[in-house]
């Protein structure tokens, strides 16, 4: 359960001192991330928390909530088809990775020495097989994805007693965030719509939407109202 310390807020640096509201908005939509079964990589979220740029009461109930994350993302390890599906789609990422910078590379080569005899004949050849990479890496991932994510869902959908405690706890740790950010915003003048957040729920307070999901954003961005 998340809980305040007042005795920490006391010994704090002013709010406006130690608090980056980059790094709130990334927590924030991390948090947000996991109650759609999204699981990225948390262990950066310590750093910014030994630095207080957080604030001082997501610090308190930080070690609790990490838990909760770490179990919530070893779910998908457990469930028959994912972890082949993961392995899939890893491959798919390097093959991708490895044939964007490819492109670059022979598109530089070709405008800086494009009279060179090597160039000239194998350059269209690894640019047509470097894009197909490119995008065949890409398509996969994303069905990949869709794929996983739609076998973690019927998941919690049958298990829902798995799921809904834990969500209501990354739900009162996003809002605990978003209040942080408020208040940063007032005191620092700041205009809410230089500090939009990315969320895929809109059940939390003080928030206003700004721009819907598209087909590229499957997620909402939004100003904190002040």
């Amino acid at each position: 359960m998340l809980r305040h310390s007042q005795k920490q807020q006391r010994n704090a640096s002013p709010r406006t001192a130690v608090l980056d509201p980059t790094d709130i908005r990334k927590v924030i939509y991390t948090l947000d991330a996991y109650r759609a079964h999204l699981f990225y990589d948390i262990g950066w979220i310590d750093a910014k928390v030994d630095q207080r740029t957080l604030g001082s009461n997501f610090a308190v109930n930080w070690k609790e909530l990490r838990r909760i994350m770490i179990k919530m993302a070893h779910v998908p390890a457990s469930l028959p088809g994912v972890p082949r599906l993961v392995r899939l789609q890893s491959y798919f990422e390097a093959l991708w990775q490895i044939a964007a910078p490819l492109i670059f590379i022979v598109l530089f080569a070709s405008l800086l020495a494009p009279q060179l005899p090597f160039i000239s004949s194998v350059a269209p050849y690894i640019m047509i097989a470097g894009l197909g990479a490119l995008l065949v890496g890409l398509l996969a991932r994303f069905i990949l994805g869709r794929q996983i994510g739609r076998l973690i869902d019927d998941h919690f959908a049958k298990n829902p007693e798995l799921h809904k405690l834990k969500a209501q706890e990354l739900r009162k740790a996003v809002q605990l965030l978003i209040e942080e950010l408020r208040r940063f915003i007032r005191e620092s003048g700041d205009q809410p719509k230089k500090h939009l957040i990315g969320v895929g729920f809109l059940d939390y307070e003080h928030i206003k939407v700004a721009k819907k999901p598209r087909p590229w954003r499957r997620y909402y961005l939004v100003t904190v109202a002040v």
